[in-house]
């Protein structure tokens, strides 16, 4: 009986197995019982890169190149396929490895190996057939590295603390990373296939939002600051950058947008405004009086001179009986004069430049006699109403200070209510539990105070006067009418005992004007909150 090995032999020996051989496409090699390559076909050479004399007669271990397994590690001799089956019997299919020749590139196959018998049966040679994988492996090892940078950009998205969305080109939601629902309050199944305008606050204009879709529908990243609200309603300022994404074709099928949350930073920009605002608000006001304590002394002195003057002028020019029109403009001269004498007391009050004198005052006392003050220059149509809690204690301040408190925030009501309304003064404790800002120095206060305030029924201030009202000189009545220091003065006095203002107007609904004085003035006060 002819055996499977002297088959083979015959046949090589008739010329008919090299044909039959180089006819397959993947690699074909003879071993015979000792390992020994007796044959090799055309793809067998050239996928090991080794000539048929360079291969016939070779053993695993006489080849110029090493076998390697899939990780890399080297593969023993004992552990190739062909050895196997010669040792077992046992053929083997689908085994991968990779042959390294020496400064190549490894080549990668895959072989199986089927064993030869012989006339007893036993394993005389073995068949390995394999084929050539090495573009398989370098295209598995390329969806692996973008797997991993896919892995690597996924998880770099999860894990950033920027908002990440990514919609389809209608604008519906396919995917939010964990800082998007943290930072919106919504669940990742609630934000799945809903609108961004979910996000919307009402305080981006459509004009915005027609920009931003006119940008990235042209295939155009788009960059800029929204307003969004969160689900429990607050508001979010966010630095917003989106972009489209598009197909193997070049079309836009998908947009990203990535978002920063920017609130706290647009606060704290906006709290630095407000304290250089403040700050130089405060040296103007500084300034203005370090100017005004400078020369009211001397123009007060000048002020004497023209005073007395005009009055001996006057006197004399009356009892000689002649010339009324000179009496007239010498009368003149002395009304303009006192009017600049009160005006450089406004000034010296303002510069602090007096000498402070606290004592024990009470303010429904002063209060009185003030809306009496007033009450004389008022017409029946404008109704004075004096409403000064009489348990307060007493403060220790200078009662020429409350004084003019009280009286300059009574005169700028008079004006405002241009004869028709109601004013009313009052004063009582106040306690603020949150944080308040003061209308002149812009400074946070809270806490317990003594308020005095004074309220018109008026036409109330205008918005774009309210930043300027405590600035000396500054004033919106007519010429003639005001010379500007009222609310300056009252600025001044106010502060001088580290009081603050608090300023409330609406167009055309009046203005009320509060002045705070600590509670620590007041004496056997009780500390206790009062709504």
């Amino acid at each position: 009986m002819t055996t499977e090995l002297q088959f083979l032999r015959e046949a090589r020996d008739r010329g008919d197995l090299g044909p039959l051989f180089d006819a397959m496409l993947e690699g074909m090699v003879v071993r015979d019982g000792e390992g020994c390559i007796l044959a090799s076909n055309r793809a067998a050479k050239k996928i090991l890169g080794l000539s048929a004399a360079e291969l016939k007669g070779r053993s695993l271990t006489s080849l110029p190149f090493e076998y390697v397994r899939e990780d890399g590690s080297p593969l023993p001799v004992e552990e190739h396929p062909a050895l196997f089956t010669l040792r077992t019997g046992e053929p083997q299919t689908a085994v991968v490895m990779g042959i390294l020749h020496p400064g190549r590139e490894t080549v990668w196959i895959q072989a199986n190996s089927q064993p030869l018998l012989d006339g007893t049966g036993k394993v005389a040679a073995v068949v390995t057939s394999f084929a050539d994988i090495t573009p398989i492996k370098r295209a598995e090892e390329a969806l692996r590295a973008s797997e991993a940078r896919n892995r690597t950009l996924a998880e770099a998205i999860a894990q950033s603390g920027c908002s990440v969305i990514i919609t389809d080109r209608r604008g519906r939601i396919e995917y939010v990373n964990p800082a998007c629902c943290k930072a919106y309050g919504y669940s990742e199944a609630e934000l799945l296939g809903a609108n961004p305008s979910i996000f919307k606050s009402g305080e981006t204009t459509p004009e915005e939002y027609a920009t931003l879709w006119r940008t990235i529908l042209s295939g155009q990243t788009w960059r800029g600051e929204l307003s969004n609200r969160s689900r429990d309603g607050r508001l979010i300022r966010e630095a917003v950058a989106v972009s489209p994404v598009r197909d193997e074709h070049g079309e836009v099928r998908h947009f990203v947008a990535l978002k920063e949350d920017i609130t706290q930073l647009r606060e704290e920009e906006r709290r630095r405004h407000a304290l250089f605002e403040r700050v130089a608000r405060l040296e103007r006001m500084e300034l203005v009086a370090t100017l005004a304590g400078g020369i009211a002394h001397d123009f007060n002195n000048v002020l004497v001179a023209v005073l007395g003057y005009s009055e001996l002028a006057e006197g004399l020019l009356k009892q000689d009986g002649r010339l009324p029109r000179v009496i007239h403009y010498i009368e003149e001269i002395r009304i303009a004069g006192a009017r600049a004498r009160e005006l450089i007391q406004q000034l010296l009050n303002f510069s602090r430049g007096g000498a402070v004198q606290p004592r024990l005052t009470r303010l429904d006392d002063i209060g009185r006699e003030a809306v009496g003050l007033l009450r004389a220059t008022l017409p029946d149509t404008v109704a004075v109403v004096a409403d000064i809690d009489a348990s307060l204690p007493p403060l220790s301040i200078d009662p020429a200070h409350v004084h003019q408190i009280m009286l300059n925030l009574l005169i700028n009501a008079r004006d405002a209510v241009n004869g028709k309304g109601t004013i009313s003064l009052s004063a009582r404790r106040v306690f603020f539990d949150r944080t308040q800002s003061c209308a002149s120095c812009r400074r946070d206060f809270s806490g317990e105070y003594v308020a005095i305030t004074v309220r018109d029924d008026g036409a109330g201030i205008a918005p774009e006067h309210r930043e300027r009202l405590f600035e000396p000189f500054f004033t919106t009545k007519d010429v003639g009418r005001g010379t500007g220091m009222g609310l300056a003065v009252v600025h001044g006095m106010a502060h001088l005992y580290d009081g603050h203002v608090h300023l409330e107007s609406a167009t055309g609904k009046g203005t009320a004007v509060q002045v705070l004085l600590p509670a620590d003035l007041m004496q056997g006060k009780v500390l206790a909150p009062v709504p």
